[in-house]
């Protein structure tokens, strides 16, 4: 193969990878305001949504596991001596995360809890230099205070809130979503590491359908089904095909082809999407304060993503 061609099939894939991460992030994106137009509907809880959505994503990794070609579904085999790790991983990146994350969002507005989601690198920086002794550079140091004065400035800002009932609970509670994302990455690198990512979520997405749902029984009963208007269901649809399982598809898609800072910087997007389709949907609003907020955070998180351990994700 000649050298041009070589070059044309390298920019082929760098191309196919940035398409994917657009995508990827455009539907992590919109989740925020979707789901806050579902828990506005007051037909399902935020309880009841986060039972449905993992229901729903361990169904479709389930189908997808035999229907598409192992390059895309790897058929590995989870070691037993990785049972154990796989459970509590699990119960941190699928039940705790995306619990606490639809939680915040039914309390606050979605562009708080999506910009919210880009601090995943910066936290897991911090809980790495903790537990596992990295160390942290001035600039990464510097990018952690630039980060934090966003977040203050995010959670004590009430203007855009018409549609929340409690923002600074809310924006906690998405925090501490993003605090169990970071230990996921930090406490679980080996098992990341020996499994494809959709390995990993087929897996976690089973465990937690058995796990976390179980306890949310009296919300799913409660949920009048027969009257729930059809653009709810297709916007439960969204969140389950699009921002769950086709998104964990492409992401890996991407992460064979472009750089990890690359992958890394597309997070950015996240809140942007979030902030277009909130303002359509009529459940958000996106001001001079939260748009300053949002720069500050992208800034810290810039600074500390430079060659950062983790990598982002829902």
């Amino acid at each position: 193969m000649s050298q041009q061609a070589l070059t044309v099939t390298t920019s082929k894939q760098k191309l196919q990878g940035h398409v994917a991460l657009l995508f990827a992030n455009m539907f992590w994106g919109m989740m925020s305001p979707v789901t806050k137009s579902v828990l506005l509907g007051g037909d399902i809880s935020p309880l009841a949504l986060s039972a449905l959505r993992i229901v729903g994503g361990a169904l479709l990794f389930a189908l997808c596991s035999l229907i598409l070609p192992a390059s895309v579904a790897p058929r590995e085999r989870i070691h037993r001596s990785d049972y154990l790790k796989l459970l509590c991983a699990s119960l941190l990146m699928i039940s705790a995360n995306q619990g606490l994350f639809i939680l915040g969002i039914g309390y606050t507005n979605p562009i708080d809890s999506s910009v919210m989601s880009s601090l995943t690198p910066m936290i897991t920086m911090l809980l790495a230099a903790w537990i596992l002794h990295f160390p942290i550079t001035r600039l990464k140091f510097l990018g952690v205070a630039i980060g934090l004065a966003g977040v203050i400035i995010l959670v004590t800002d009430n203007s855009g809130n018409a549609n929340a009932t409690n923002p600074l609970i809310g924006d906690l509670l998405c925090f501490g979503a993003q605090i169990c994302a970071a230990l996921y990455y930090v406490l679980f690198g080996g098992l990341i590491k020996r499994y494809a990512p959709f390995t990993l979520m087929k897996w976690m997405f089973l465990i937690a359908a058995f796990t976390y749902v179980p306890c949310c029984w009296r919300a799913l009963a409660d949920v009048p089904y027969a009257r729930v208007p059809a653009v709810i269901w297709m916007e439960l649809g969204y969140i389950v095909v699009f921002a769950t399982c086709l998104a964990y598809l492409t992401l890996p898609f991407a992460q064979k082809r472009l750089k990890p800072i690359v992958v890394s910087t597309y997070s950015y997007f996240q809140p942007v999407f979030a902030a277009i389709v909130a303002v359509w949907l009529g459940v958000g609003d996106f001001g001079a304060v939260k748009m300053a907020a949002t720069l500050l955070i992208f800034a810290g998180v810039y600074f500390v993503s430079t060659n950062s351990i983790s990598r982002s994700g829902k």
